[in-house]
């Protein structure tokens, strides 16, 4: 993947195409309310304060997944200023975290609007996401545990654009399964967006860990284990790899990898304090070539010196050179060795990372330790929690992942279609077939299909009791 046009700035919203004209903010709900109508569900606002419920679906047509109403949580949030857009989702003056347990019974899915400019603006963009919030507690953004959970959420357009891996990856997941388009809005996408939250919610349950495995389109489901179609293509985008970046060299010195506007960190600076690009002679100055030379040359005339005065002078021995003092860089407060970018320590000696720098400009004190491990708990592997312990991805036939993730690859480029009527697509993407066959379902895999071994009868004991308890779990609280 080459990132030379994510360093480009983004465009704005072409209004032009009509898929994309943008909407006015009090145009929005109605609008809303209507294609969801058309969709199979009666959308009723609630009234109810301290609540994270802002709306109800009601089903018209009931299925296995979708058989009870459904709370929803809507925010319309404006761009930030580094071009991301960032969501709270705290609750009450304190902002305090979203638990995990209140997910499930006031907001089990969330839609997102993206306004075009700032927060300001009257003008919401067409596109917005509309996704499970079981994924804020698998990426721990709510409070869950020894989890504290996090107050804001940043949604990207380009999760190419994302520095940190779990920002990636929940941003791959909500571009490629859960982005809709209002002007043309696909009913089957979201039912099964509907239908994979509720069974998150109440056959997977908070145990990340021992989710159950999916089962693809040219495999053949357990008895009474019935998965929607979103549900392997969720597994397979978590576990999938991140593309490797490529960065060019800085348009300007060609000295240095680019990393803003194609341009390198020095060059970028320059150009935004004096308005022009940096000249030449600051490059040739700050190119480490000839000062490697001129050292090279030093220490050669440093030995021939010593060859030649052997006879007369003692013999000196040196102590090797340490190592380079980047690789022994450490917090001189928290002690990590990992940080974006390293600062002086202005209380005492060493260096300070990013983290303890920014807390104490804010707060005029030293970070203290109680932070430390709540900050390390926020960081999560998401590719780490995806090895369960109940299956495992050698179980499923390689041809059978591969030819998934080609049907991912083939949707995210092909353009949406208006659904035909009297289909339900169910099977989205690759998803099990019971009413439609899915459009990116290969040929080969239909012609010959490979049954992997089914579990004992002691799994379906075991998971009918978990789904049991899970369910009872969430009326106490318990979770």
């Amino acid at each position: 993947m080459n990132i030379t046009e994510l360093l480009i700035p983004q465009s704005t919203v072409d209004n032009t195409r009509p898929d994309m004209t943008a909407i006015h903010d009090d145009d929005l709900m109605p609008l809303w309310e209507s294609v969801l109508k058309k969709s199979g569900f009666n959308m009723r606002p609630s009234n109810e304060r301290n609540t994270l419920t802002d709306a109800v679906l009601t089903p018209i047509v009931q299925s296995n997944f979708i058989n009870e109403i459904i709370p929803v949580h809507i925010k319309v949030i404006g761009r930030h200023m580094n071009g991301s857009f960032r969501c709270h989702i705290g609750t009450s003056k304190a902002s305090r975290p979203i638990r995990s347990t209140e997910l499930c019974r006031q907001m089990r899915l969330i839609a997102v609007f993206f306004r075009t400019e700032s927060s300001k603006s009257q003008l919401v963009a067409s596109e917005f996401i509309f996704f499970p919030t079981w994924l804020l507690h698998l990426f721990r953004y709510t409070q869950h545990g020894g989890t504290p959970g996090r107050t804001d959420v940043r949604f990207l357009e380009n999760a190419n654009m994302a520095k940190e891996d779990h920002i990636y990856r929940l941003n791959h997941v909500l571009n490629t399964l859960f982005r809709f388009n209002i002007h043309n809005f696909d009913p089957a996408k979201m039912r099964s967006a509907i239908e994979l939250s509720n069974f998150l919610f109440d056959s997977a349950g908070l145990d990340y860990l021992n989710l159950p495995r999916p089962y693809f389109s040219n495999e053949i489901q357990p008895y009474g284990q019935q998965q929607p179609s979103m549900y392997s293509t969720l597994l397979l985008l978590l576990h999938s790899p991140r593309p490797t970046k490529f960065k060019p060299m800085c348009f300007n010195c060609n000295t240095k990898p680019a990393s803003r506007r194609r341009l390198c960190v020095a060059c970028y600076r320059y150009q935004l304090k004096h308005g022009e690009p940096r000249p030449l002679r600051l490059i040739v100055a700050n190119r480490p070539g000839p000062r490697i030379q001129q050292q090279q040359q030093q220490q050669q005339q440093q030995q021939q010196d010593s060859k030649s005065c052997a006879n007369t002078l003692p013999m000196v021995f040196y102590s090797p050179k340490e190592n380079s003092l980047r690789s022994q860089k450490y917090c001189a407060n928290c002690s990590v060795q990992e940080t974006h970018q390293w600062y002086r320590n202005l209380c005492g000696h060493g260096h300070w990372c990013e983290t303890c720098k920014s807390y104490y400009l804010r707060h005029t004190k030293v970070r203290p330790p109680e932070l430390f491990v709540k900050a390390a708990k926020r960081k999560v592997d998401v590719r780490n929690l995806v090895n369960w312990s109940t299956w495992s991805w050698d179980d499923i036939p390689l041809e059978t992942v591969e030819a998934a993730a080609a049907a991912i690859t083939q949707m995210n480029h092909l353009p949406i279609s208006p659904p035909q009527e009297h289909s339900t697509l169910v099977d989205y993407y690759f998803g099990n077939t019971t009413m439609a066959s899915s459009p990116t379902t290969s040929v080969s895999s239909m012609a010959s299909p490979t049954t992997p071994p089914l579990p004992s009868a002691s799994y379906y004991t075991k998971t009918h009791a978990l789904d049991q308890q899970r369910r009872a779990s969430y009326s106490t609280g318990l979770w």
